[in-house]
């Protein structure tokens, strides 16, 4: 399993767990290349089931190590399955896969498009072809991801499935939380993902800029850190907000973070489909999309997508009362095929291995 950091509060290293855990036993081991590792709380689970975990630095920075350490791995290894969720960093893998006479070797899009802005999606675009000539299995998590890098090749939609139960909207968690936060009554509005460009979060402030004009009592949790960290969080207090955000980091428990907010907003510039949506919907939480995220991702009328050229929309939107029971939304869940007990059988049917 190739990936790019596995942290929480991260899409890609959600899916990558889940169906990890709903895969891995006796018959079916994992070894984990991890691309650029910042650390992660994941590694002593992977460790602890006996499965590896192998850090490779950028091939950009560092291309004689990476390569070095890709060729030792591949050459003590006998993989019959290499899964690349990654475009630009898993080239060289994919590379030694075909090299290595892996038969299987996945790419697998988690995003609509490769690249933030569009001199990198040029820039990106022989990365992009190199990683197609060296997989011969294409999977995606909806069709505008994969339509987006795959284009006409033939590829296989595998939802980003989660473990259903363990969001599921839990009273006791609302208020577990709600109390250690001292929310009280509060309106308590909930983000979740990377804070990079594609995720939009000088728009999000602009967001909590309109709620904070509007004199309604709120919080706004938001989960996640990368490199736009500090930026935004100074473009947060010179818009005077700070005291309404709490800047939460990856935390291991976000489940009880949706059972606890009110309202769930992903203003994202792009997106493949988002795993904290999905995770959003079980809790029963409303969620604001971007109309830039493929509808795919509506499994309930809990969802509205909303243009991202109007933070006071978003607010208005916020701010509308919804009074219902939460604990139902689940089902809509499920039978949109987003569990991850239905979906692994399809990943083992990808996989080629009868189990």
């Amino acid at each position: 399993m190739v990936t790019r950091g596995l942290q929480h509060s991260n899409g890609v290293a959600s899916y990558v767990m889940n169906y990890y855990r709903a895969l891995h036993g006796p018959e079916m081991r994992f070894d984990f290349l991890v691309i650029d590792d910042v650390g992660s709380p994941y590694y002593k689970e992977i460790a602890g089931n006996g499965d590896n975990v192998f850090l490779l630095p950028s091939y950009i920075k560092h291309p004689l190590k990476f390569f070095s350490l890709i060729f030792d791995i591949f050459k003590k290894s006998h993989y019959d399955v290499v899964h690349c969720n990654v475009v630009n960093s898993g080239v060289p893998v994919l590379a030694a896969a075909a090299a290595f006479n892996v038969p299987i070797r996945i790419l697998h899009s988690h995003a609509a498009q490769n690249g933030d802005v569009w001199w990198k999606q040029l820039r990106n675009k022989p990365f992009s072809a190199l990683a197609l000539h060296f997989a011969n299995k294409y999977i995606a998590c909806s069709h505008k991801a994969g339509d987006g890098l795959f284009g006409k090749r033939k590829y296989r939609i595998i939802p980003n499935a989660i473990n259903i139960s363990r969001f599921r909207y839990s009273e006791v968690a609302r208020n577990k939380i709600r109390g250690i936060e001292n929310c009280g009554d509060k309106i308590v509005v909930m983000t979740v993902g990377r804070i990079t460009t594609q995720k939009n979060p000088y728009f999000i402030v602009d967001i909590i800029r309109e709620l904070a004009n509007s004199k309604v009592d709120f919080r706004f949790w938001w989960f996640g850190d990368d490199e736009l960290n500090g930026d935004v969080q100074r473009y947060a207090e010179k818009q005077g907000v700070s005291q309404y955000i709490s800047f939460k980091g990856s935390v291991g428990n976000v489940n009880e973070y949706y059972s606890a907010a009110d309202v769930f907003v992903l203003p994202s510039l792009y997106e493949g489909l988002p795993v904290s949506g999905v995770e959003a919907q079980t809790a029963g939480l409303p969620v604001l999309f971007s109309d830039q995220i493929t509808r795919e991702t509506s499994m309930s009328v809990l969802t509205e997508f909303l243009p991202i050229d109007n933070a006071n929309l978003w607010a208005e939107k916020i701010l509308l009362d919804r009074h219902y029971d939460r604990s139902n939304y689940i089902r809509s869940v499920v039978s949109d095929g987003f569990d991850i007990r239905c979906c692994s059988k399809q990943m083992i049917k990808e996989y080629s291995i009868s189990m």
